[in-house]
């Protein structure tokens, strides 16, 4: 199964890949949507429907995807609309969806 997702051969199937199997799945329960909303409320560890610059730093290392601090400071910038310095699960989910698309280009 690692194989068929593991598009950069890499042996480590990263947030995209993730993404692209989810979407493979028979299930309609089991969406890629779903999937992150299921890891927004890993890091949201508080649960106040937020995560920071800091906890996204946390995320994408834990999804095998390492981001610069430029890197993390152009997604927080795509991701937070509202200029908080904070996302929202729908900042969060929109922003991992698009990323993986711009990737797959």
């Amino acid at each position: 199964m690692v194989s068929k997702v593991d598009i950069n051969n890499d042996g480590i199937i990263d947030i995209c890949e993730f993404i692209r199997m989810m979407s493979l799945q028979q299930n309609p329960l089991i969406t890629p949507e779903s999937q992150l909303e299921d890891i927004f409320r890993i890091f949201d560890k508080d649960g106040s429907g937020f995560i920071t610059r800091d906890v996204l730093r946390q995320v994408m290392l834990s999804l095998a995807h390492p981001v610069s601090e430029e890197g993390l400071d152009d997604l927080m910038k795509r991701g937070d609309r509202r200029g908080e310095g904070r996302l929202t699960k729908s900042d969060f989910i929109r922003m991992m969806m698009n990323r993986c698309k711009q990737d797959q280009v």
